[in-house]
């Protein structure tokens, strides 16, 4: 009989390791299937021993041993990638068990069992863990990557490319396997049980050094002659999980790829801030001569929609004259325009005209959206709408604080630019994506394709429309996103910096930014290609108000009553009184109404994992959420 040590790949469990017996010797790294109060969970075994070398420590449990239910697998995930989730546990503030339940995909356990029996003894040059930064452009960092896969290859080493989404996958692998098709395999969490089970088997067996294409979960699958993991498109947020325990796959594969000694490589059109930092520092080598200047074939314009009042006589404009005769030449060339908007509906807010007061939601409280609906009897009939909790309610109300009529829209949504291309171009067809009129991807993806097959149309779309455009179009506009300014949130100059050089990389002809914000500089920067300025302004910025990434912040929140949060918060600045910690309500409330707390932790740069901090708060009650190096502190 033996003492089998197992990490449950399971969260919320407690405890960071459970012991059971076992019939037989079961070796470290293996997958076994145990009870667990009601239910049977997939478990990693860390340690195996006689049982009749540990009988005090089964005597004095305070609890009754079971038995292992099943073995699965004798070699189910490797030393080192045990060893990085490890590191990546420490890092976030997490139990081992949590993040290993994580990064493994469910899809592929409880296949056959040979399919996670990889062939260690793949031959391979040596390889060496190096840093590397590669920031160009989409066809030269593409290039690029084709180049470092042959090289690879000839040192009999394989190649994990990690991407943000599933239409990620699909466009890079079709950039990428021209030529090496047979040793090129794509893996995301949609793809079914059993095509995820057929790729992981082929992908594990294939004696031949392989090209992998996967989101970051995949990172899990085991092969011994992995020479380089790339990081293509750094800057995605999809790569910081919203959920416990709010792992970043950015910083998981570097820990990953340092314990197999291989290449890291972080790739984008413009890196983050704190990547750009990094390499400055040292830190980062240069994979090819970063590029500061984005040169793009397109005719860039802003247009400042301050100077429409004047000439209008102060009647409010959503199309400017420069994006109405943009409209007129694509339709009349048969060229195709992608205009984007970074909200749904009507408008962005409402504010009533007497007091002041936002229109908020009744559930959540926060910020609510104009939108234009329709009765039975064909008239339009407007409603808010509640774009964080879904609540819906009729338009037609009085100012929650003083009962006035006086209820004012403002700010430009999706649905009001739409409206007025209908009212003013009545003969261009016009396609729309958003969550509002393509709530699933089947049905975006077959907008994005009407709309390609409808020369001298309009793609009108949010931010979620990108992921669907596949191919350069002739022309972009951007309707509005001065929106997004007034988000009270460090990194927003950043995103919207990113997704003004999404745009514009997709454009062949012209490009055109129309804001009332003049005398912001990001659309200027993306227009001239400015990026070593935005960078200069940015570290600036941040280093002024000790931020990322002169320092490692910590985000600690908590739902509930208002008084019952705010004495649970004031009790937490006294459990972290040797930390500087900063209290503050949240932007917007929780689900139904809860109110919402954070405290803040700055650590400086370098001090983190501090293992007197991590004590403390692995060993916070379940209900606080702990989010080491937040996307946002909203």
């Amino acid at each position: 009989m033996y003492l089998i040590e197992v990490i449950p790949l399971s969260r919320g469990i407690g405890k960071e390791t459970l012991s059971y017996f076992s019939a037989g010797v079961i070796p470290e790294g293996s997958l076994v299937e145990v009870p667990l109060r009601k239910r049977f969970v997939n478990a990693l075994v860390v340690s195996c021993r006689d049982a009749r070398d540990a009988k005090a420590e089964i005597r004095s449990s305070d609890y009754s041993m079971k038995k292992v239910n099943e073995f699965k697998s004798e070699r189910f995930l490797s030393e080192e990638f045990v060893n990085a989730a490890k590191a990546a546990s420490e890092f976030f503030a997490a139990s081992l068990g949590g993040v290993l339940n994580l990064l493994v995909p469910q899809g592929v356990l409880g296949g056959e069992r040979e399919m996670f029996n990889p062939k260690d003894g793949l031959s391979a040059d040596a390889a060496v863990f190096d840093r590397l930064v590669l920031q160009a452009d989409d066809p030269e960092r593409f290039a690029n990557y084709r180049s470092l896969v042959r090289e690879e290859f000839a040192r009999k080493r394989s190649v994990f490319l990690c991407v943000p989404t599933a239409s990620d996958v699909k466009r890079l692998t079709s950039e990428l396997a021209k030529g090496i098709e047979e040793y090129t395999y794509p893996l995301y969490v949609s793809l079914s049980k059993k095509k995820m089970r057929l790729i992981w088997k082929a992908t594990v067996e294939n004696e031949h050094p392989v090209l992998i294409v996967a989101t970051g979960l995949f990172l899990s699958l085991r092969r011994a002659d992995i020479g380089a993991i790339i990081l293509e498109n750094e800057s995605s947020r999809h790569y910081k999980l919203g959920f416990r325990p709010y792992l970043d796959i950015r910083t998981f594969a570097e820990f990953l790829a340092k314990e197999v000694r291989a290449k890291f490589i972080i790739g984008d059109t413009f890196l983050r801030t704190e990547s750009i930092f990094r390499f400055r520092q040292g830190e980062f080598a240069e994979f090819a001569p970063l590029k500061f200047r984005f040169l793009s074939p397109s005719e860039g314009l802003v247009v400042d929609m301050t100077s429409y009042k004047k000439t209008a006589g102060g009647k409010f404009e959503t199309i400017s004259a420069e994006l109405g005769a943009l409209v007129k030449r694509s339709h009349a060339l048969n060229q195709q325009l992608f205009i984007l908007a970074a909200r749904r509906g009507l408008a962005s807010e409402s504010v009533c005209g007497d007091c002041g007061q936002v229109v908020l939601c009744g559930r959540c409280r926060s910020p609510i959206t104009l939108h234009v609906g329709r009765t039975d009897d064909r008239t339009s009939t407007n409603f808010f709408l509640c774009h964080r909790c879904g609540e819906k309610r009729n338009a037609e109300e009085r100012c929650a604080a003083c009962q006035s009529w006086k209820i004012w829209p403002l700010g430009v949504g999706l649905e009001l630019v739409e409206r007025e291309l209908k009212r003013k171009f009545p003969a261009v067809k016009i396609f729309r994506i958003d969550k509002d009129k393509t709530p699933t991807a089947k049905k975006a993806a077959l907008v994005a394709a009407a709309f390609f097959g409808s020369p001298g149309s309009i793609l009108l779309g949010t931010e979620m429309a990108l992921a669907y455009i596949d191919r350069k179009i002739d022309n972009t506009a951007v309707a509005s996103l001065d929106s997004l300014f007034s988000l009270p949130d460090f990194r927003i100059h950043e995103r919207i910096l990113h997704l003004l050089l999404k745009i514009r990389s997709l454009t062949s002809g012209t490009f055109l930014v129309q804001t009332r914000l003049p005398g912001e500089k990001v659309p200027e920067y993306v227009v001239k290609g400015n990026l070593i300025d935005f960078y200069r302004d940015e570290i600036a910025g941040r280093e002024r108000f000790r931020y990322p990434p002169f320092t490692t912040l910590i985000k600690i929140s908590l739902q509930g009553t208002r008084v019952a949060v705010t004495r649970e918060m004031e009790k937490l600045k006294t459990y972290f009184t040797s930390f500087e910690t900063e209290i503050f309500a949240a932007f917007a409330e929780g689900s139904r109404g809860a109110f919402t707390m954070h405290a803040l932790l700055r650590l400086p740069r370098g001090r983190w994992p501090n293992l007197d901090l991590l004590k403390k708060l692995l060993a916070l009650p379940p209900q606080f959420r702990v989010e080491v190096e937040p996307e946002s502190l909203l």
